[in-house]
């Protein structure tokens, strides 16, 4: 599917110039980069008096699956505990296993 066509009045046709320092384009290009934005629409925003918010996190999809895995097995653990099964130490081992996994996502651990 194609693009659709701009009313005339919202295309971009104006362009705006201006030197920096070799400092400044550095910093602002960290600043685009941690909002998830190109340079040009970082500018923009800031220019228009618009909000810039960081970018969300990204997401690690190994941590996310271990997570997942981690979950599957308190739901299974659950399930065994409520049909009268004692599993006290595969609770405590989830648990261990669950820590060891909120340290990477806090940062105390890799």
């Amino acid at each position: 599917m194609a693009r659709p066509v701009k009313d005339p009045e919202e295309k971009r046709t104006e362009t705006a110039r201006f030197r920096l320092t070799v400092a400044e384009r550095a910093y602002l290009r960290a600043q685009a980069e941690a909002a998830g934005l190109s340079e040009t629409e970082f500018l923009r925003r800031r220019a228009l008096g618009l909000s810039v918010r960081p970018a969300p996190a990204r997401n690690d999809p190994a941590l996310l699956s271990e997570l997942n895995r981690i979950g599957v097995n308190v739901n299974q653990l659950a399930r065994a505990t409520h049909r009268g099964s004692d599993f006290t130490r595969y609770w405590r081992e989830v648990g261990g296993a669950l820590e060891q996994v909120l340290a990477k996502v806090a940062g105390d651990g890799s």
